[in-house]
């Protein structure tokens, strides 16, 4: 979800200890340090080093500054807390200064522009800002979990840009409310949705998101960043819901219905903890030729369920002429017949392309 909130909202450079708000006090009552620590039972040293801020203010320690000045303890704890907070947020701040050239890798200008970062954020402010949207407290936490898709075989995706679309439609999809995921569900939900295939997006897009959802599964259609090459991704979020997330890459509506089934195909046929990724190569422990082999699982699902085995052959002899009806018959979108004959080599690339639609992003 677009960020709203500025990244430069005022944050002060310093930190005051509570012990200047003590000292205040003391002054006011025309009280010393030492009078202060035989009140509250304490060393001279300790109340010393509580006034320098030291040394904290503990629960015990409010209670007693609460009967001694008469001022609740809830103050003391609370300004503890937010001079401990303050004291933290500079350290980090240190140590993130180290880290903006690896913040720069990403496509910052995009995720400003789309409102995943505030537009206003430099420097350290970049580093915390792409924390954020990233859910992780430390650039080194999203180096840990960010190896699974940095794997490529058929083609060279920038990792960070990679790293963007993937989180950004993750964080979209948190915001799904999607039923327990079930499997029979989804199932039914695919037969409705090859009839969606006809419509305009401004109608099947609402519509195929509740079927998901209805099913555990949160689909998301995200715009890739630069240097992303991804065409659709599946992943599981949680044990009960998976996510479907799809681009718009390729643009032709038939590549991308194929893609969509391709990827519900992983949902219903393969483990929860594989992680699937349109070139993604196999982790070192794992075969390449069973990565191969889901792949293949999946576009023949995907390959069936748009067009029932039992009527492939008719494919062979179909004239364009004829394509509209037969898509009819079927209860598809005519581009789905163009895109399977074109790349089955029963039509040439360059025929038949005026049954296909291309999507598009709305400005």
């Amino acid at each position: 979800m677009p960020r709203s909130t500025s990244a430069n909202a005022f944050r002060p450079t310093y930190a005051v200890p509570p012990g200047e708000t003590l000292v205040e006090m003391l002054d006011q009552r025309a009280m010393t340090q030492t009078d202060l620590a035989r009140r509250l039972g304490v060393s001279l040293k300790h109340t010393n080093q509580v006034i320098k801020g030291a040394a904290s203010i503990s629960a015990e320690l409010s209670l007693g500054l609460e009967k001694v000045l008469d001022v609740p303890a809830s103050f003391w704890l609370n300004r503890e807390s937010l001079f401990r907070a303050a004291l933290a947020r500079q350290s980090e701040a240190r140590d993130l200064s180290k880290w903006v050239d690896w913040a720069k890798m990403f496509p910052i200008k995009e995720l400003k522009k789309r409102g995943f970062i505030a537009g206003d954020a430099n420097g350290v402010g970049i580093v915390e800002e792409l924390l954020r949207f990233l859910g992780v407290a430390t650039p080194e936490a999203w180096q840990e979990t960010a190896v699974a898709y940095r794997r490529s075989r058929r083609f060279k995706s920038d990792p960070y840009a990679l790293a963007a679309w993937l989180r950004a439609a993750e964080n979209e999809a948190n915001q799904i409310d999607a039923h327990p995921y079930d499997g029979d569900r989804l199932m039914a939900a695919l037969a409705e949705v090859r009839g969606l295939t006809c419509l305009h997006p401004h109608e099947w897009h609402p519509r195929l998101v509740e079927l998901c959802a209805e099913a555990g599964v949160a689909f998301v259609v995200m715009d890739t960043f630069k240097g992303a090459r991804a065409n659709g991704a599946t992943r599981w979020l949680t044990p009960r819901k998976a996510l479907v997330q799809l681009s718009l890459r390729y643009a032709w509506e038939d590549i991308f219905w194929f893609t969509f089934f391709h990827e519900a195909g992983h949902v219903l046929l393969h483990r929860k903890k594989d992680f699937f990724l349109e070139g993604l190569a196999p982790s070192d422990d794992e075969p390449a030729d069973r990565w191969d082999d889901l792949e293949r699982e999946a576009d023949l699902f995907a390959s069936r369920m748009l067009i029932p085995h039992e009527r492939e052959s008719e494919l062979r002899t179909l004239a364009i002429k004829e394509i509209p009806a037969f898509a009819k018959e079927l209860g598809v979108a005519p581009a789905i017949i163009v895109g399977r004959m074109q790349h089955e080599k029963d039509l040439l690339f360059s025929q038949g392309n005026e049954l296909r639609r291309r999507l598009a992003f709305a400005e």
